[in-house]
């Protein structure tokens, strides 16, 4: 080979390697630096979108109304939970209707119980009748109606006097708190009849009315019924369904999307609102239990200072875990 050729390779060699070097140096100072530190400290939860900053404007919203809020999240996703004013003690209203489903489908499903059908019917008794929500004071006296019947209408139209027909059938007050004291609830108790027939506690009817709890307590309720904790799986499916047909929807479920399933029960008396909802959104599944009392706003309208406190809590909530979502409830629905 001659010393020409020779060279031209020593120097071909020279360049290629001088070529792959200056390569490598260049990708190595344009790629993203990553380094166990800095992958650590990476932030999960995008900025505004942490538990503590969701419960810090919950608070804000409590604070802010005139009376006293209670408030209860928990995300069925992770577990993480949030409470403000959670654990206070506050009027059921018609929401302790739940505790009436869940012991009225507890007995249908005991082999000893006394509701072997769930179309076996009781006939309605005029002079038994009640006021405020329902069908069933409309009927005739005498007038067959189905267990199925009355716990559709219970929950779904939150009517009185199929309440009280279930709460007798089933066999009295006692029945609906053994269910409860049996399953750890410490405070809440159904504490008479609707227009007190019937009475539990006379003390507790004088100071809350028609029941107690507490929002935490209503919350974890709700999430037995969801994972299928309180009764059997039969049971507990037909009670979300029951809870998905609410006709008293403005509340929290009117702050979710139509598209969304929400399982919810409210209650209302003159000075204190609530609702509690299951709510399946995009982002998460969650529970959320909203109560206020001492309410110093107490008109039966749209714009009653704590229904829309407890609405601006849901669209918070519901903003929180589907920060994404361009939803907004349409105006004039207050007519509807």
């Amino acid at each position: 080979m001659s010393a020409r050729r020779m060279r031209t390779r020593i120097l071909i060699q020279v360049f290629t390697v001088l070529f792959l070097i200056v390569r490598g140096v260049c990708s190595a100072e344009s790629a993203p630096t990553t380094t166990p530190d800095s992958a650590a400290s990476a932030p999960e939860t995008p900025p505004g979108r942490t538990a503590s900053a969701l419960k810090a404007e919950l608070e804000r919203i409590a604070a802010a109304h005139r009376g006293v809020m209670g408030i209860s999240v928990k995300n069925l996703d992770t577990g993480e939970e949030i409470s403000v004013n959670g654990d206070q003690l506050f009027p059921t209203a018609s929401s302790i209707k739940l505790a009436v489903m869940c012991a009225v489908f507890d007995e249908m499903c005991s082999p000893t119980g006394k509701f072997p059908d769930y179309y076996m019917t009781k006939p309605y008794d005029d002079a038994t009748s009640v006021g405020g929500a329902g069908f069933v004071k409309q009927f005739k006296d005498g007038t067959k109606v189905e267990l199925k019947e009355l716990l559709h209408f219970m929950i779904t139209v939150s009517d009185n006097v199929a309440t009280n027909m279930l709460v007798e059938w089933l066999g009295g007050l006692d029945k609906v708190n053994d269910w409860l004291r049996a399953r750890g609830f410490r405070h809440t108790r159904m504490n008479a009849t609707v227009g007190g027939r019937a009475v539990w506690s006379a003390e507790g009817l004088r100071e809350w009315g028609l029941g107690v709890c507490t929002p935490d307590e209503m919350r974890r309720l709700l999430e037995m019924i969801y994972k299928g904790e309180a009764g059997t799986t039969t049971s507990t499916d037909e009670m979300l369904r029951l809870l998905g047909n609410q006709y008293f929807d403005g509340l929290i479920a009117g702050e979710a999307p139509p598209t969304v399933w929400v399982g919810s029960k409210s209650g209302a008396i003159n000075d204190a609102r609530s609702d509690n909802a299951i709510v399946a959104s995009p982002g998460a599944t969650y529970i959320l239990t909203v109560y206020t009392k001492q309410n110093a706003d107490k008109r039966w309208t749209h714009e009653n200072e704590a229904e829309v406190a407890i609405r601006k809590v849901a669209r918070t909530v519901y903003q929180h875990f589907n920060p994404t979502s361009t939803w907004v409830r349409p105006a004039g629905t207050e007519k509807l």
